[in-house]
Formats: structure tokens, sequence, C-alpha cells
């Protein structure tokens, strides 16, 4: 069973950034579609940590007024969710994934050569994607919401697809 210091927790920022990669920005007749990919590398094998500051980022480039933002894990053993931004509730979280899909059973996806059967399990208890509302160009969120990437199969590296469509702002 994991410990809580088998995880990276954290409520602020994200370890393991590694850069952004713009991937298509289109504007056309007032519509704007702008995509990235947030690169990551959680130093821990599991981890939940807050990128609602480098979604904002892309969200600011992408010019868009109002609209929506969506968010998706691009790997089978990760997973996106919102929630509150707050430490304790991080460990309680991931106390809770790891006593529904503990590390160490004896999974049948591990008869494939593959370790990593848990990882599989947590990331169904997460969402694989979000989609966030943007009003007046900034997330609309109701208090204490933020954006959070769960990573259970970690150390390498790993991307996330930020997706902005709607109306464009006014020059």
């Amino acid at each position: 069973m994991l410990k809580e210091q088998d995880w990276a927790l954290d409520p602020s920022g994200c370890p393991g950034f590694r850069k952004f990669e713009k991937v298509a920005s289109l504007l056309r007749n007032g519509q704007a579609s702008h995509t990235e990919y947030i690169h990551v590398q959680i130093p821990k094998r599991y981890g939940l940590v807050n990128i609602t500051e480098l979604v904002e980022e892309v969200l600011v480039r992408s010019n868009v007024e109002d609209g929506l933002c969506y968010v998706g894990a691009m790997h089978i053993t990760a997973g996106i969710y919102v929630n509150d931004a707050e430490r304790g509730l991080l460990g309680d979280i991931s106390k809770w994934i790891e006593h529904l899909a503990p590390f160490g059973e004896n999974y049948q996806h591990h008869q494939t050569g593959e370790d990593n059967g848990d990882a599989h399990l947590k990331s169904y208890l997460t969402n694989h994607q979000i989609v966030v509302p943007v009003t007046r160009g900034k997330f609309d969120f109701g208090t204490w919401q933020q954006i959070f990437y769960a990573e259970f199969d970690g150390r390498r590296d790993k991307r996330i697809l930020v997706k902005v469509t709607g109306l464009a702002k006014i020059s």
C-alpha cells in the first residue's frame, strides 16, 4: 500500500512542468480555436498537481472572450479533475484512490508484462477530461475550484491537451 509520501501532492503548482507546445491557432469570422499541449514529467510515479495557472496561460494566448476550454489527459494512466486546492484534501483524495485501486495487487493486466494495473484503475476514478466555461476571458469557476492533473504512472514525459474555442476578443 502506498503512503502519502509516495505521491507528488501540490495544491499550488505543477512540479515537473516542461514546456508548452502550440499545435494550432485559428481566428475566423470572430471565432477563435486554439490548441496547445502542456508537457509534464511528474517527479514521482503518483501525483495530484494543480495545473490551473498553466491552463490559464493557454487561455490568455487563445484570445477567447466567451467560450469553452477543454482539458484532457492524453494518457490512459492519468486524469484531469476540478476540486479545491487544499493540501489536506489532496492527501484524502490520494488515500481514497489508493484504497480503491491499491498498488502491488496481482491485476490481470500484469499478465501482459506491465506493472501498472493500479494506474489504469486509478485513472478511471478521476475524469479523463473536463470542460470549463470561459466568460469575459476568464474561467467561470465557482469558489475554490481549480484544475488538477492526476498522474498514476509518472516519471516520464506526458502531455495534457488544452483546446479553447469561442468568440474572440475584439481588438
